[in-house]
């Protein structure tokens, strides 16, 4: 009512040939000072808005932890200010799987993916700062991956995405040897226990990279890789060869080293070894037969 009044007021005004009456005049006046009033209390409802925002900012490289170790995700207000009051969400990349919930100035258990009960504890020594850390207690595999820190203060909510990649290394390498009938050499190499999936290489005496003859992977219940690679060498001449095993995310690796000989078969050089023996023993005990007699 009151913004179609002032329309029309103005549309008269500006007619011309209308002169306004003294009350109108007074009208006019009133409506203009509310309308005075309502434009300043938008713009302090702006304001306030404006006042109130903030960006939430976390570690610009992805978080590393340790199998069975724990993590701890930094999560903070831009521009500083106290959080102690407002809603604290932290939840997998999707929203409804929430990893911790906090409001109202205490943590809320309910509601938490159950793979979380209990591990996880929102580190609040400098909230007054806008300074939160989710630490995860116990570290798994399943944790490895993306994480959404949100804070609201009302209806102003932001958030960012931090990522936390697990790692671990696994057994040191070891070595099944199998001599083929064609004389060739069929190498395996094996290692267990590592996460995430590490890659496996051959090296020979020279520090060159030999590819594999074949490569394979599982996975266990826990989430762990074991890992397995075979070589053939089809030179039977003595060499060392290394197993090498690199988990990326570590940037560490182990390494085994394997010293390779193939005997001869018994039959090239080890059964004229044992005529040519029998033959020296039989020559020996005639020569003593011989001289015994002789004394005689």
């Amino acid at each position: 009512m009151m913004f179609s009044s002032s329309i029309h007021l103005l549309a008269n005004e500006h007619s011309p040939g209308i002169t306004l009456s003294l009350s109108q005049k007074k009208q006019r006046v009133f409506i203009t000072y509310h309308r005075s009033l309502l434009s300043l209390y938008l713009g302090l409802q702006m304001s306030s808005l404006v006042a109130g925002a903030f960006q939430i900012r976390g570690p610009h490289e992805p978080v590393v932890a340790m199998l069975g170790g724990e993590a701890e995700l930094p999560c903070f207000l831009t521009p500083s200010q106290n959080a102690k009051y407002m809603r604290i969400s932290w939840s997998r990349s999707m929203s409804s799987q929430v990893v911790h919930v906090y409001k109202d100035g205490r943590d809320h258990p309910e509601g938490v993916m159950e793979q979380y009960s209990g591990r996880t504890k929102l580190m609040k020594d400098a909230i007054s700062k806008g300074i939160v850390v989710l630490r995860i207690l116990n570290v798994q595999t399943s944790d490895n991956g993306l994480y959404r820190c949100g804070f609201q203060h009302g209806s102003f909510y932001n958030d960012t995405l931090i990522e936390l990649k697990v790692a671990v290394l696994g057994s040191d390498p070891h070595f099944h040897v199998e001599v083929t009938k064609s004389r060739e050499i069929l190498l395996e190499c094996k290692s267990e226990g590592w996460f995430p999936l590490p890659k496996i290489q051959w090296i020979n005496s020279w520090g060159e990279q030999i590819p594999s003859v074949s490569e394979s992977q599982t996975q266990n219940k826990g989430g762990l890789f074991h890992v397995s690679a075979s070589l053939l060498l089809k030179d039977p001449s003595p060499k060392n060869m290394t197993c090498s095993v690199w988990n990326p995310v570590l940037n560490q690796k182990k390494e085994e080293q394997i010293s390779i000989a193939v005997a001869e078969p018994s039959g090239s050089w080890f059964t004229p070894f044992i005529i040519l023996a029998v033959i020296l023993v039989v020559l020996v005990l005639t020569i003593i037969v011989f001289r015994i007699r002789k004394r005689r």
